[in-house]
């Protein structure tokens, strides 16, 4: 199959795939809802849940322990009932308007890539300097007081405003990069995060949230980017979430490049073309790892088998090699931390079992297939709108750009 080098080839690890990551994604989607709600009255539903237990214990069969059990019961869910009834007026008071993220006055050799759907920043002294080690905080990310207060009113906006076939917001866990790379070298800082904060902050970038009843805004997050003189705020002092992106393009032994047309639940590139994988580094990607390329690279990897379907036992066996490009910050999705590659498939097209997984399908609408000569044009510098293949994402131009990079330079 292609040029598979079993000798070199790594262990084959588990592809997460098919309904059990489906289950995974929507209980997660539930839990995570849920917990914003328990969060205030975990005290009071644990109280009532031993009280219920004591009530039981002391008298299964008789009429009137059933009863005090239903009552109690009844009581621990009434702050449940008006924590649900005070996030909907909340979203009857609060309301949005367009507050697009400025340009950015930038300092040393931090430069403005401009794309045809948004902003990155990008070093290329980072660029050069981004093998280093990493070290995984103990605690997880918190939200800042202004944005914790409003992040119930902006899951449930979410949540109600999502395409009827869409599956709801997952409050996944991912990791978040507590700030820029020095280009001297230096370890870097990992923290958790959860999807839902990422909701509530990064993602909060080009609106305001305002008060109907206040008058006044209760959120932008536009004061966490950007300074009084308009220089970019550091990424170790915005106090958002931070989540780290992963981007890589995939080419094959012979030439071809895969890409993926995303779906209607994307976050971020929905009705886009994007690179082969791209999504978030995830706590997995750290295992048995202490240098940072080595997990960024393991995070692309897993996205790009999850999106490209290559989940069969033949497919894991196939061996990618993936090499870390480059470091941004997207401006458009609050200036958060963005990782470029390019991935080497060591097999032909035709020996490749490219398909939309089952967990995939509400992010994956169809995989392109860029012909070798369309490939050489890419890289050549022609845009990729000439192929008339569809709309770039951003993460998509930003991998194509630092590959040409590279290309240049060998």
């Amino acid at each position: 199959m292609g040029e598979i080098d079993a000798a070199t080839r790594a262990p084959a690890q588990p592809v997460r795939h098919g309904v059990r990551l489906l289950a995974r994604q929507r209980f997660g989607a539930t839990w995570g809802w849920a917990r914003l709600l328990l969060a205030k009255n975990w005290a009071i539903i644990a109280g009532t849940a031993l009280s219920i237990i004591g009530v039981l214990g002391l008298g299964v069969d008789t009429l009137g322990s059933g009863v005090i059990a239903v009552v109690l019961a009844v009581i621990g869910l009434i702050p449940l009932v008006s924590d649900w009834i005070d996030v909907r007026q909340e979203l009857r008071d609060l309301y949005t308007i367009d507050h697009p993220v400025p340009d950015v006055v930038l300092d040393g050799d931090w430069e403005v890539v401009r794309c045809a759907q948004g902003r990155v920043v990008t070093s290329p002294s980072i660029d050069r300097s981004l093998d280093r080690p990493f070290v995984l905080e103990s605690r997880p990310y918190v939200l800042p007081p202004d944005l914790a207060a409003i992040k119930p009113a902006v899951i449930a906006l979410a949540r109600s405003q999502r395409a009827r076939t869409a599956a709801p917001p997952f409050d996944g866990l991912n990791i978040r990069l507590g700030g820029d790379p020095d280009p001297a070298g230096g370890e870097v800082h990992l923290q958790q995060v959860r999807y839902f904060d990422m909701m509530a902050s990064n993602y909060l970038a080009g609106q305001q949230w305002l008060s109907r009843r206040m008058g006044r805004v209760v959120a932008d997050i536009t004061r966490h980017l950007v300074a009084g003189d308009g220089r970019l705020i550091p990424l170790s002092d915005t106090e958002l979430g931070n989540q780290v992106g992963v981007s890589t393009v995939a080419l094959t032994s012979d030439g071809w490049m895969l890409l993926v047309h995303q779906g209607v639940a994307s976050r971020s590139s929905a009705g886009l073309v994007a690179p082969s994988g791209s999504g978030s580094l995830e706590p997995v990607d750290l295992a048995g790892r202490d240098r940072l390329p080595d997990a960024i690279a393991a995070g692309m990897e897993r996205e790009l088998r999850e999106e490209l379907g290559l989940v069969s036992t033949a497919m894991r066996d196939v061996r990618i090699e993936t090499e870390v490009l480059g470091y941004g910050r997207w401006l458009e999705k609050g200036a958060k931390p963005e990782f470029y590659g390019v991935s080497r498939i060591h097999a032909a097209m035709r020996d490749l079992d490219v398909r939309i997984d089952l967990s995939e399908r509400q992010f994956v609408s169809k995989h392109v297939r860029l012909r070798p000569a369309d490939v050489q044009r890419l890289l050549a510098g022609a845009p990729f709108e000439s192929l008339a293949q569809g709309v770039p994402s951003v993460p998509l131009e930003l991998c194509l750009t630092h590959l040409r990079t590279k290309l240049g330079a060998a």
